[in-house]
């Protein structure tokens, strides 16, 4: 009896995007264009800033180790680490680049702030766990105004 349900339940879907269509033909579609002028500037404009949402590694931090990355904070983000596990991230836009970061301690910094706080992270590197084996990277993080 289930399946019988599911299958009217999918027909009736069918009919209304068939609706939609329906309605939607004969309509006239505009959009703009730029001027072939600047069109020909596209090949000698320089890229500003990347829009893809980049996950910040370990090995990125380390990279800018000490040097101080301003930032707005954009909220939490849950994301599947490699083995499947969900992973709290903090979301982030600076002038360039839009991120995330899952780190425990810049998590756990920025977790409680408004969003759209303007932030300044240092990363100060790693850190040996006195309980487990491992690393804990560290943060400093402070809130802009």
């Amino acid at each position: 009896m289930e399946e019988k349900e599911r299958a009217i339940q999918q027909d009736a879907e069918m009919e209304q995007q068939k609706d939609a269509i329906r309605q939607a033909a004969g309509t006239e579609v505009t959009f703009f264009i730029p001027n072939t002028e600047s069109i020909g500037k596209l090949k000698d404009m320089q890229p500003k800033f990347w829009l893809n949402m980049k996950y910040k590694t370990a090995d990125d931090w380390a990279k800018i180790e000490g040097i101080p990355q301003r930032v707005y904070y954009m909220g939490l983000k849950e994301i599947p680490n490699e083995d499947g596990e969900t992973v709290t991230c903090g979301a982030f836009v600076s002038e360039k680049e839009c991120f995330i970061s899952g780190q425990k301690l810049l998590v756990d910094a920025v977790r409680i702030l408004p969003v759209k706080t303007p932030v300044e992270i240092v990363y100060r590197g790693k850190s040996k766990n006195k309980i487990t084996d491992g690393s804990t990277m560290k943060f400093d993080v402070i809130i802009l105004g």
